[in-house]
């Protein structure tokens, strides 16, 4: 929920002093990194899961990187039907449905030798034990 008073996006209620208040964080500030730590348990998903259902009912764009596919495949349930062609599902285990990407497609041309190397480097060490010369050039 979005507290139109203050402008921030509420996710959750202290009680303070015996008052409750409503915390959450401001839009700006949602604009930058946010560290989410605590133990097993202890709401970190649900905290992103809240955050993220108020961003796609305000209309904001998500980004989520999720690798077991739960929390994505949630969160697709929340997205109006009037939004769902502007939602990119990319899964890279789906070889029904795989989705190309070109590392080199809006490189410049004087910096396409930086990105080359730095995915040869990232290949080597996905491949170290099969990485011989033959792949080296």
């Amino acid at each position: 929920m979005e507290n139109n008073d203050e402008k921030i996006i509420v996710f959750a209620e202290t009680d303070f002093r015996n008052q409750k208040r409503q915390f959450g964080v401001k839009p700006a500030d949602r604009q930058r990194h946010i560290y989410i730590i605590g133990k097993t348990g202890t709401g970190k998903t649900t905290l992103e899961e809240n955050m993220a259902i108020q961003d796609i009912q305000a209309g904001r764009g998500v980004g989520i990187v999720d690798p077991h596919g739960e929390f994505a495949e949630k969160m697709l349930d929340f997205v109006p039907s009037s939004r769902i062609n502007d939602v990119i599902y990319f899964n890279p285990a789906d070889l029904d449905f795989p989705i190309a990407f070109n590392a080199m497609e809006k490189v410049d041309a004087e910096h396409r030798h930086l990105v080359a190397s730095g995915l040869v480097g990232v290949f080597k060490k996905i491949w170290a034990e099969t990485w011989g010369p033959r792949l080296e050039y």
